[in-house]
């Protein structure tokens, strides 16, 4: 089975499943709908249009609840527990939570870092040489 179109035909095709820019790919209906009077009742922070007066039950509180902040960012430790599943919070062998004290960034303490964990477990890793970098096309090599 083939379509013939003509080329005007063919790019309003073309660009029908582009999404519009600037908007979210994600758009949420019914109860989860931003301004859903039911949203609160549903999401955990119990945040939306019924979250101010209401519980989860439905009924009114007789001590009003705390403001929440509209926005509330996770910490980068809670993200890759919330997508990877990966508990950094906790320590592995007596269940206390760890701080983070710092976040080491700079590739070279990396690698002594992990080639001294190496050493220190008795595995030795072979080493690779790194190739240095090549300049671009028309431009002479340094």
């Amino acid at each position: 089975m083939h379509v013939v179109l003509d080329p005007p035909d063919f790019i309003a095709r073309l660009a029908a499943p582009v999404p519009p820019p600037r908007r979210h790919l994600t758009r949420y209906h019914g109860v989860l709908a931003p301004h859903s009077s039911l949203r609160a009742l549903i999401t955990p922070a119990s945040r939306g249009e019924g979250g101010d007066s209401t519980e989860r039950g439905g009924t009114k509180q007789g001590a009003q609840r705390p403001e929440l902040p509209r926005h509330v960012a996770l910490r980068w430790a809670q993200r890759l527990k919330r997508v990877f599943g990966i508990e950094i919070e906790g320590c592995t062998r007596c269940g206390a939570r760890l701080k983070i004290v710092t976040s080491i960034e700079d590739p070279g303490v990396i690698a002594r870092i992990l080639a001294h964990r190496d050493r220190a477990s008795g595995r030795a890793q072979p080493q690779r040489a790194l190739h240095a970098a090549r300049a671009p096309p028309g431009q002479p090599a340094v």
